[in-house]
């Protein structure tokens, strides 16, 4: 099999379904279910894949947020980390101009500058980053090596060891709210046909045979937290198509917290915690909380998917496993 960039991006799609129709996009979908990114695997054991996840990153350059990269730098190195994945909100407050905008240095090269760290990253959009110019971010692509990110919604999948593989999806939720749509001279999200990007992800899992399946998102579809919580909009439109295909876990961030909570068959982990924390609160769903900075630390297997919480400290806050078996 190839080893080549897997990018099923909503640009080619959207070509797809207007230039051959959807039975063609589909088969292109199909086509690109069994490629996998080649970078990916300079760092991969034979038998595991280990990477990492973080959300609510863009801090300015705060002690807070360099704490968590440090932590970020030395985990990866512990558990050899082949890329790190982002849930949103790159940059806080009113996100980047350009892409030669100095945050760039600033808040990304000069933070996350451990030597474990310069792999490849795949990022998600956040509302933050919607009050900037989003075009920015897809374009420094063209400036970074490490700066994976071919499209506002994407698909990744990556090899774990020769028979078995990871989807890892990668929304783009900032124009699913209803808010952000009603304040578009803020958040610049009208322009976003959220019906064909539900109708790409119910296409994506529907032709993906990958063993393991993980969908990234800004939002929570569910939380526990006073800031934000729960997302309607989420709920209605995208987990009925996460329940549809039995999708295991979905990560978010936007939340400044670490949560885990389980949910409709689902486990649903936050981990809003790259730059800054607040309260979290308590329900019968939740698992796991705690207002913490911190990021998520992934290893996965042909027959476990294991995820630990960590700290600034680098201290593993909470455990959960996947097992295969239980995963149809």
């Amino acid at each position: 099999m190839k080893s080549v960039t897997q990018n099923i991006t909503q640009r080619r799609t959207v070509q797809l379904i207007r230039s051959s129709g959807l039975r063609i996009a589909l088969l292109f979908l199909l086509i690109l279910s069994s490629v996998v990114p080649a970078w990916s695997q300079g760092n991969q054991r034979f038998d595991s894949l280990s990477f990492l996840i973080v959300s609510d990153w863009g801090g300015f350059s705060s002690n807070d947020q360099k704490a968590v990269a440090a932590a970020m730098g030395k985990e990866a190195q512990r558990i050899k980390a082949s890329f790190v994945v982002t849930a949103g909100d790159n940059y806080h407050g009113n996100g980047v101009e350009t892409s030669t905008d100095p945050r760039w240095k600033t808040e990304y090269e000069d933070v996350y500058n451990d030597r474990s760290l310069q792999i490849p990253w795949y990022p998600s959009l956040g509302n933050h980053d919607y009050r900037g110019n989003v075009d920015a971010e897809l374009g420094y692509s063209k400036y970074s090596e490490r700066w994976k990110f071919p499209a506002r919604y994407y698909a990744q999948v990556e090899r774990i060891d020769d028979s078995t593989f990871i989807l890892i999806v990668h929304l783009d939720t900032p124009p699913f709210l209803e808010d952000y749509r009603a304040r578009d001279a803020e958040y610049h999200v009208k322009g976003q046909d959220i019906g064909l990007q539900i109708h790409w992800l119910d296409s994506v899992l529907t032709v993906s045979k990958t063993r393991w399946k993980m969908v990234v998102g800004h939002h929570p579809i569910y939380a526990a937290a006073p800031k934000h919580g729960d997302t309607k909009e989420l709920i209605d439109q995208v987990l009925p198509i996460l329940k549809k295909h039995k999708v295991p876990i979905y990560v978010c961030g936007h939340d400044h917290v670490l949560q885990h909570l389980k949910r409709d068959s689902m486990d649903f982990l936050v981990c809003g915690g790259g730059a800054e924390f607040r309260d979290v609160a308590e329900r019968n769903d939740v698992i796991f909380g705690v207002g913490s900075l911190g990021f998520l630390s992934v290893t996965v297997t042909q027959g476990v998917l294991h995820i630990n919480f960590v700290n600034s400290n680098g201290m593993r806050l909470h455990t959960t496993e996947f097992f295969s078996a239980d995963v149809k």
